[in-house]
Parts: C-alpha cells; structure tokens; sequence
C-alpha cells in the first residue's frame, strides 16, 4: 500500500456530521469548522476521508463477515448467517449500511464545500472533483444493490431531527451512473507511483459497466466494458514459465501484499498491471495493544481480514472461516494435457490450502518448512480444507509488528479478469449470440492465464462456471447468483442447488433496524424484508 487514508483532523469533521452526538463542544486542540475548507489543502485532506468508509465497510467486522458468510464456497463459524437467517437486527450488515454512508457523507460534504472560489491548479479541480463523484458513485452502488431502497442524499445531512425517505433502486443506481459518467470525464488515467490508490477513469468505466450489468442494461455494459477493455491499460497477470507455480503464482500474486518470486521470475502483486481499484491497506501505524485495532483505519492502517479469518495457530486469528471442502473441489476442471503437468486447474491451488501444504516460501521466515495441518483449522467449522486466497504467505508477528491486528494486503475491489467476465456475460446476454468472438476471447483470456484449454464457444453455465472458479472468495459469488436469479438467468431452484435457504427476499438485505428507528417514521422497511 502506499496511499494511506489516515487524517485524523478530518476524521474528526466528517464524523461531527453522521454522528448522534449533536452537542457542540469545543475542543482548544482542534480546528473549527469556520477555519476549514478555506484552502487547496484542507480539502486534499478531506477527500482522503473520503477514501476510508469503504476500508472500514471491508474489515473483518462489517463486509468481509456477511460476504463470506453468504458465500457457498466458503464456510463460516456464524452457521445462522451462513444459511442466510439474518434479519433486519444483523450487526454486520448495520456495521456495512453505516459505513457505506459515512462514505456518501463524506463525498456530499466535499462536493457542498468544493466552490469555484477555491484557488487550486485547475488541472487538479477536474481530478479532485472526479474522485469525489467517483467515491459517493461507489457507495451508492453498494447500498443500491445491497439494500436497494435506502434514502439518497446528494447533500450532507446536517440536521438530527430530520428523516429521510426511502429512494427506488432506479433512483439510486441513476445517482450511480451520473456520478461515474462524470468521473469518467474528469479522471486521469494513471495516477503517479506516490498516489496509487485513487481512482482512475479506467475504475470509473469497470464500476459504471458493473452498475449496467446489475441493472440488466446488458448492451450498455458490454459497451463500456469493451471500451476499457479496448483501451489497452490492464491486462492479466501471466504466467512467466512453464512450471506449475508459474501458474499458481500468476493468479494468486493479486491476492497478497508481495511480490512472488519464483526460479528468478517475480510476480507483481498490489497494484499490478490486473488492478484496476483497490482498497489499501498498510502497517504504518501500530498503536501496541489488542484493544485499540477495534477502530479500523482511524487507529490502525491494517484491515482485520487475518485477525479475523486467520488460523489460530499460525497467526493468531480468530480462523472465522475455512474452505468449503465437499462439493466445491469438484468444481475445478482436471485438464488432460496442462501445460505444466498439473492434474487440476491452478486457481484449486491457490484457493485451497490443506493438510501437508508449506506455509512460506521464504527461506528466511521461520515458517518456511512449516506445514498446513488439520488442527490449524477452527474444528467447529468442520473442513479438512483451509482459505490460501487472501491469506498467504501468512502474516503473522514474524513478518510484521502486532500482526495480524494489521494486515497490510490490499483488498481488490475491481480486477481486470471480472471486467472480462462481466463483458462477455453482457455481451451474450445483450445479442443471443455466445458465439461472438470478442465475448469468446474474454473468457478464454481469463482460461489461457490458468493454462486451461479456449472453449470453442460460450455457454450459460461456463460464463457461470468461469465467473465460479475466478472470482472464488472475493465476495462476487453470493450476489452473482442473487442477481441471475433476479433478472431470470437462473430458476429459483438452480439458486437453492448451491444456498438451499435462498428465497428472493434474499436479493437484498433488510434495512437496519436501527437506521429505521433513527428516522421519525420516514425511512421504511424494504417490502422484501416484511
């Protein structure tokens, strides 16, 4: 990570406004209101909070807890949640609500305060103006897929006595769109190595053709995920050798916070030439004690992803969850002729991680040698197989101070082989035709990087399959099937053949209760969810 979103002074503003605390007190230490947003650099300042809402939706306590839970594919110690008996009353997905709109807060405040009469270089107004409509697009796309009708505010709320009505889906999603087709205007392609991090025009178009794709506007996400793709500026993470861990490597570098070198070759991993959004993560600050990582990126740089879903043994996480080892294994194509000899497509290897398995390939690390053993799993959760994606080489005191309190793997929020993806299902989906032949080499591109075989045309089910194995674990499974079942893709009881409690309250959450309460009868429940 090397863009770090971390302002205290600026936590401090932006939270006076969402918070229920509305006494005004004074604090001598700190700056007023009155004598901020006054300069270029109060707010370079303030849109870097803008950045940090979706760091803290991610951590171990909000998005990553629900996402893995509803996952099929993964196994989670919350049994309840896993089986999607979740009601409005769910702390994670308040937690998740919450910090999407400290984000939309954040980014109404800057786009409220932001005037012509802010004397700032005019090539860095258009830029700054385009991460601010880029961030609000991005946690308005969140809360309308997940939540579908939450209240939209294209103001900071400032008054604690006011409610705020529920929007339609289409409302919200239009904001989404707006926002990004002006982000996309006002963006840069490329960011200096000192700044990598914010958003660029290429996450603007991806998050835009995603926004389509959900809405079922199939040939307006084909069009703007074929122009990204046309523009040249990301491609895979390829293989550099014939070896098997060439392979493995080649995919599993955009899941870690190093470099992967192996027999001289080195696979990039944050910020890589797949990358196009991701959310940073560092160790920059270590505050000492257990207790105070509760804060997420407000005391620590770290996200929680191995505090929580680390194994015990190893690096004295919490091991929340674990592989699921029965029926997803099969899923994984065993190829004939690899071409490094494997038995199995790559992405097993590094989606799994089981008994026998070494722990580091380091030489210098003290796990190197070490192995992956059946009591380093959380025995309640019932798996011989543990999580490798997201969580190796393990982060553990060796590696880092006060790990795994802190862990500093970026999460990537928008890689380039879903932009693939999501462009040939919206192609095939948009004209009928799965033989077209740029939907065709999208999908193969992503197979041709695992050294699997091109298909010689699409399918349903292998886009379905592809987007499976691909996007295992990166919180896409769940709300992929949610929106097939959604817009008519898939049956109710194909859904329910992998989550057999899904019912179609399930494509959404419940509003939070709490936010409910919060709004003097104004703010409604979700029909799905009554």
């Amino acid at each position: 990570m090397r863009f770090k979103p971390l302002i205290y002074v600026l936590l401090a503003l932006a939270a006076a406004g969402c918070s229920e605390e509305f006494l005004e007190v004074q604090n001598e230490n700190s700056l007023s209101e009155s004598s901020f947003y006054q300069t270029d650099q109060d707010f370079e300042d303030l849109i870097i909070t803008a950045y940090m809402a979706i760091g803290h939706a991610q951590t171990g306590a909000g998005m990553h807890l629900i996402n893995f839970a509803m996952d099929d594919r993964i196994l989670h110690e919350q049994v309840n949640t896993e089986a999607l008996q979740y009601d409005a009353n769910n702390g994670a997905i308040l937690n998740t609500y919450r910090s999407l709109f400290e984000g939309v807060f954040r980014t109404n405040l800057f786009l409220q305060k932001f005037t012509d009469e802010i004397d700032i270089d005019e090539d860095r107004r258009r830029t700054i103006l385009g991460e601010a409509h880029f961030l609000r697009a991005l946690h308005y796309h969140y809360l309308g897929i997940w939540f579908e009708v939450p209240p939209l505010l294209t103001e900071p709320a400032e008054d604690p006595r006011v409610g705020y009505p529920n929007a339609t889906q289409d409302e919200v999603l239009n904001l989404v769109e707006q926002d990004l087709l002006l982000a996309i205007d006002l963006l840069p392609e490329t960011w200096p190595a000192s700044e990598l991090g914010r958003a660029t025009r290429g996450a603007a178009m991806a998050f835009l053709g995603k926004t389509y794709l959900y809405r079922g506007k199939f040939q307006e996400a084909s069009s703007i995920l074929g122009q990204l793709i046309d523009k040249g500026t990301y491609s895979l993470n390829m293989p550099q050798g014939a070896d098997s861990l060439d392979y493995i490597y080649a995919y599993l570098s955009n899941f870690t916070p190093i470099d992967m070198p192996y027999n001289g070759r080195s696979y990039p991993s944050e910020f890589n030439s797949e990358s196009i959004y991701e959310i940073n993560y560092s160790t920059a600050y270590d505050e000492g004690d257990r207790s105070s990582q509760y804060l997420p990126l407000r005391r620590s740089t770290g996200s929680h992803m191995t505090w929580y879903n680390g194994y015990p043994a190893i690096t004295g996480g919490f091991g929340n969850i674990a592989a699921e080892d029965q029926l997803f294994p099969d899923e994984f194509e065993r190829p004939a002729n690899h071409p490094a000899g494997l038995s199995r497509d790559p992405r097993y290897y590094a989606f799994f991680i089981e008994p026998g398995d070494p722990l580091d390939f380091r030489p210098d690390n003290p796990l190197y040698n070490e192995t992956f053993s059946l009591a380093d799993l959380n025995s309640s959760i019932g798996s011989a197989k543990g999580l490798r994606k997201h969580l190796y080489p393990f982060h553990t005191t060796y590696t880092f101070p006060n790990a795994p309190f802190q862990d500093p793997n970026n999460w990537r929020l928008m890689r380039y082989a879903d932009v693939l993806l999501m462009y040939a299902e919206a192609t095939v989906r948009a004209t009928g035709n799965f033989s077209d032949a740029k939907a065709l080499d999208a999908v193969n591109q992503v197979r041709a990087r695992a050294g699997m075989p091109a298909l010689p045309v699409l399918s349903r089910e292998a886009i379905i399959h592809e987007r499976d194995i691909e996007m295992a674990g990166e919180h896409s499974r769940f709300w992929d099937l949610a929106r097939w079942y959604k817009d008519g893709w898939m049956a109710l009881d194909e859904v329910q053949q992998y989550k057999p409690t899904f019912q179609p309250r399930h494509v959404c959450w419940p509003i939070p209760l709490a936010e409910i309460n919060r709004h003097y009868g104004e703010l409604k429940q979700n029909p799905k969810w009554l």
